[in-house]
């Protein structure tokens, strides 16, 4: 049973937040926009991967927009909501590990783009009008405004906790507002994912975006393997286009972070530990 279900709306407003519980369940989505596709497929088509926390992240949405989103899934309300702040997703500080040869100048390119920072916490219950076979009778939604890999070495790294999922779907990296290219095996985001300090590594990657399913089978990262796909995955929101390619990770063998992109013999990077600029989960400006 999720942690959710015992929880009152005294112990989500003012309680202290369960950290580990939220993250132990959840699914991480940088870039995400307001797609609650994922949301959907995970509550409904595939809940045997058991998740109960999404973990949204876009420094380009902004709370406004979520206000007025978040009442959207179908066959749930707002049970209850909260403002978070940094502090409370890394009680023990954050010694923050800059990727190798990034690049500021680049990292912060669409910084014309970021909305103030924030993050709020949403629980969700189902309506009593839908049965158990429709989802979960509670999921959560934590949408936090910053950027996708610090925030996710902030979150993840930190606590020594990993995603049993993650979505790179339509991340904006060509004509969208994202400094980098979260698909590249070489990249930032892959950079992040496998240089876990303990090693772990999310089950499953949702990849895809509004193209077809030839566009969608050929992420080239490591121990990725395709699994399944999601026809229309945007439903009739987008004219029943899209396809999203679920690839789940082939072995339980622990990765050796020495024979992974991105290794060299600077490898662990200097951590970096003042408290970010931005306020939430950002690499300060040198």
């Amino acid at each position: 049973m999720s942690y959710l279900n015992n929880l009152t709306e005294k112990d989500i407003e003012q309680g202290a937040i369960p950290l580990q519980e939220m993250l132990a369940n959840s699914f991480y989505y940088p870039a995400c926009d307001n797609d609650g596709g994922v949301v959907k497929d995970c509550n409904k088509n595939y809940q045997t991967l058991g998740i109960d926390t999404f973990i949204y992240c876009d420094y380009a949405y902004g709370e406004d927009s979520l206000n007025e989103d978040m009442n959207d899934f179908h066959g749930y309300k707002v049970f209850a909501t909260r403002s978070l702040q940094q502090h409370e997703f890394t009680p023990n500080g954050w010694s923050m590990v800059m990727p190798p040869r990034l690049d500021l100048q680049q990292y912060h390119m669409f910084k014309g783009a970021y909305k103030t920072p924030f993050a709020k916490w949403i629980v969700y219950e189902r309506v009593p009008e839908k049965g158990e076979d429709f989802g979960p009778k509670r999921f959560s939604l934590i949408y936090i405004g910053g950027e996708g890999i610090a925030t996710y070495q902030a979150i993840y790294w930190t606590n020594n906790a990993c995603p049993k999922a993650i979505a790179i779907i339509q991340p904006g990296h060509a004509f969208g507002l994202n400094w980098t290219n979260f698909t590249e095996p070489n990249g930032y985001m892959n950079w992040v994912v496998t240089h876990h300090p303990s090693r772990k590594v999310p089950k499953q990657i949702y990849f895809g975006g509004v193209m077809g399913r030839e566009d969608y089978d050929d992420l080239n990262w490591s121990n990725y393997k395709k699994v399944r796909g999601i026809e229309r995955y945007y439903g009739g929101a987008r004219n029943n286009r899209g396809y999203v390619a679920v690839y789940e990770y082939a072995t339980c063998k622990r990765i050796d972070p020495r024979k992974l992109p991105f290794s060299n013999p600077y490898y662990p990077a200097k951590a970096v530990n003042p408290k970010p600029k931005s306020g939430f989960f950002m690499p300060r400006s040198f």
